[in-house]
């Protein structure tokens, strides 16, 4: 059955967060020891929620749904190169807290004051489909008002040297890579009902498989996982006209129609 989704609030962002674009939402010291895969996710939800005139210090019935693709990647290896340089019992423990994919969503809740229902997605190219899916039975079953649907991609050390020495090792899942790799952040405030700062509508989100894993289009420069589609998702929407939006990606298929929004 058919259920509506508005938009009240969105942010993208490509590259890392400036320490000082944080200034107006929070305390920059607080965020010293936090990952970039992080601070990017957190910096873009607060500009979502600021878009949709909702205040992080006063939240009280909204959701988390977080997609990352592939995790806290750097972190990740730092914990292992731990393990393998200082042996199991002394790894790491700030790397191997950060390393794990609910760090993001703890921080999210932390700095956001953002206490309801939290869903975290890996599922790589389909994780933004995921999650979006996710927030959309939130709102179904009336378990909150609104949902802060963040996306947040990180870079793999490992993959960056793996296409120096070939071009092509992770054909169809990357593409352009003699471009320099760069993270990608993405958050969007949704909700079952429109509010004054809605902008857009979605009528339908669907994802489904298929055997196929080439792909229809290609980002402006090496991404993968969840990060493809968000950068998609936000060129139609500043288009800012109706979209059927259908993109296939290394074997998924999402399909998004939408149109902006006049609230009367």
């Amino acid at each position: 059955m058919p259920f509506d989704l508005f938009i009240n609030g969105q942010s993208c962002l490509t590259g890392d967060a400036p320490v000082e674009d944080f200034a107006p939402f929070l305390d920059v010291r607080k965020l010293r020891r936090a990952q970039a895969v992080s601070k990017n996710a957190l910096l873009c939800a607060c500009k979502a929620l600021a878009q949709a005139q909702l205040t992080p210090q006063a939240q009280t019935d909204m959701g988390i749904s977080l997609a990352l693709g592939a995790g806290a990647l750097e972190s990740t290896l730092k914990f292992i190169d731990t393990i393998v340089e200082d042996g199991d019992e002394l790894s790491s423990p700030t790397a191997f807290a950060s390393s794990v994919h609910n760090s993001t969503a703890l921080m999210l809740s932390m700095f956001l004051h953002i206490h309801g229902p939290c869903i975290v997605t890996g599922q790589f190219d389909s994780s933004f489909a995921a999650a979006l899916l996710s927030a959309q039975q939130f709102l179904q079953k009336n378990m909150c008002e609104q949902v802060l649907v963040v996306i947040s991609e990180d870079i793999n050390p490992l993959v960056e040297q793996c296409v120096q020495q070939d071009a092509h090792v992770f054909d169809p899942f990357i593409y352009q890579p003699q471009s320099a790799f760069q993270r990608v952040a993405g958050a969007f405030v949704i909700s079952a009902k429109p509010t004054e700062k809605t902008s857009h509508i979605l009528r339908q989100v669907s994802l489904s498989r298929t055997d196929d894993i080439s792909t229809q289009s290609q980002p402006q420069f090496p991404v993968s996982s969840c990060a493809h589609s968000v950068l998609l998702f936000e060129e139609r929407l500043k288009t800012n006209s109706p979209f059927v939006w259908r993109e296939q990606f290394a074997g998924s298929i999402l399909e998004i129609t939408g149109e902006p929004y006049v609230f009367s």
